[in-house]
């Protein structure tokens, strides 16, 4: 059955290749009613009806890229084998400055606002910020208590709260230095090193020339005890 001319007007009206024409057969064959069409709107007709369809070119996937998209996002495939460019061609300099300094000086606004800091204070603040002294708006507020500006907000304290920061101060004790241990402490290190130094050292087993002084020694402590 030829169906050449079918397949090249059909080329030509779904504006593509004629290797890209496909003719269906399922679930219902159709190939008569192609071989019957002869004129283009017959064709037309056949296309309409799913007889006739183009194949779909071959592209890229993207599926790989929209994977190291997803990971990206994450954080993950980050690190130096991954970067091009210098720190500052990856992130703009300016924007990293402003992304910092706003929340910065939204907070010192809502300070002033607010009248936690008169004028004078907010703008040696400002001036500070602007010289890069605040790491960032939680280094600003720390930075506020301890120059008492601002009083520090009582938080409702939980059992699992508190026994996360006893672990903590265990574990920082177990690194501190012994030099930075309170005294009760240095003097506990201490009595548990000279018990471990007891326990390894073995006494000397007396001499034989130092056997009768040490019975005459010990005769003479049991007379002035009779005595």
């Amino acid at each position: 059955m030829d169906l050449s001319n079918q397949k090249r007007m059909a080329a030509q009206i779904l504006n593509c290749g004629r290797n890209r024409v496909r003719f269906r057969l399922e679930p219902i064959s159709r190939l008569d009613d192609i071989s019957e069409a002869v004129t283009r709107k017959d064709i037309r007709k056949l296309i309409a009806s799913g007889a006739i369809f183009a194949r779909q070119t071959t592209g890229q996937s993207r599926i790989r890229g929209l994977f190291r998209a997803a990971q990206k996002k994450k954080g993950r495939r980050r690190g130096p084998a991954h970067r091009r460019g210098g720190t500052n061609a990856r992130f703009n300099t300016k924007l990293r400055w402003m992304m910092r300094i706003r929340p910065i000086r939204m907070r010192l606004r809502e300070l002033r606002d607010s009248g936690t800091i008169d004028p004078t204070t907010y703008r040696r603040l400002y001036m500070q910020a602007k010289g890069g002294m605040f790491h960032n708006r939680s280094h600003l507020d720390t930075q506020l208590r301890l120059r008492g500006i601002i009083k520090t907000e009582a938080r409702p304290s939980t059992k699992r709260a508190e026994e996360r920061r006893r672990l903590r101060r265990e574990i920082a004790r177990s690194i501190i230095m012994p030099s930075k241990l309170k005294k009760g402490d240095r003097k506990l290190r201490r009595r548990g090193r000279k018990a471990k130094k007891a326990k390894g050292e073995k006494k000397p087993a007396p001499d034989a020339m130092s056997a009768p002084a040490a019975a005459g020694e010990a005769a003479g402590e049991t007379g002035h005890k009779e005595a």
